[in-house]
């Protein structure tokens, strides 16, 4: 017979299912997607995740270094030439009534690799979004769930992933909540592109905040075969 979960497990796993039932119900409530990426990070899951990042040749320098560089304001961002990626970034913050989050705290020791990745991943949110062309929609949310569950095997984004695809079958209007895209659709093309372009948590972005969106794309993998096929272009 097997041992029955430790008391932390079995609270964490309330949680967590108390979280993904609130976003079967709401997938874009903030607060219950931070607490369940929150409270999903400490699980074994999440540890597994992060080893078998900090083992990836192109991720483990950057998580080594902790490499970080300041990250410009939103004015800055805005500033910079039009088609760039610090202002495609820029724009969709602006258009979210959003600032850039502040560059974080990393504490020494091996506890601060666990800290680099999470805030990493936290604070390059948008930038993904501005990469992949997901809109900050449901349906794009999503996708970028499906994104980042490919590329990072982040037990928080398969259970955002779970809450997207219940939501989708209990809720008739989920479509037109995501301007008429498929969540379903969404998934599918994040899952692909996730798979088909370089990782990432790799790419120093503060080095190249000036250059050209569609350079970062290319350089990337995503082509422009393969934007075309996304849910989120609207068909000529």
């Amino acid at each position: 017979m097997a041992n029955p979960p430790e008391p932390r497990t079995t609270a964490q796993l309330r949680r967590l299912a108390a979280d993904v039932l609130a976003l079967s119900s709401n997938p874009l409530d903030g607060g219950h997607a931070l607490d369940l990426l929150d409270t999903s990070y400490a699980t074994p899951f999440a540890a597994a995740a992060r080893a078998r990042l900090k083992a990836h040749p192109s991720i483990r320098p950057l998580i080594q270094e902790r490499y970080w560089q300041p990250w410009p304001s939103l004015v800055e961002l805005q500033e910079l030439p039009e088609g760039s990626l610090g202002h495609s970034v820029g724009q969709l913050l602006a258009d979210q009534g959003l600032e850039p989050l502040p560059d974080p705290v990393i504490p020494p020791g091996a506890d601060g690799d666990d800290t680099y990745l999470q805030l990493r991943i936290r604070h390059t949110h948008d930038l993904w979004h501005t990469l992949t062309g997901f809109p900050p929609t449901l349906a794009g949310e999503a996708a970028l769930n499906g994104f980042s569950c490919e590329q990072l095997r982040w037990p928080g984004s398969a259970l955002l992933l779970a809450a997207d695809l219940i939501h989708r079958v209990n809720d008739d209007d989920a479509n037109a909540q995501s301007n008429g895209v498929d969540v379903g659709r969404a998934v599918a093309f994040g899952l692909e592109l996730g798979a088909s372009t370089a990782p990432f948590l790799a790419q120093r972005w503060e080095q190249g905040w000036q250059r050209p969106l569609q350079d970062w794309r290319q350089e990337l993998g995503i082509s422009s075969s393969l934007m075309a096929r996304s849910p989120f272009v609207s068909p000529t």
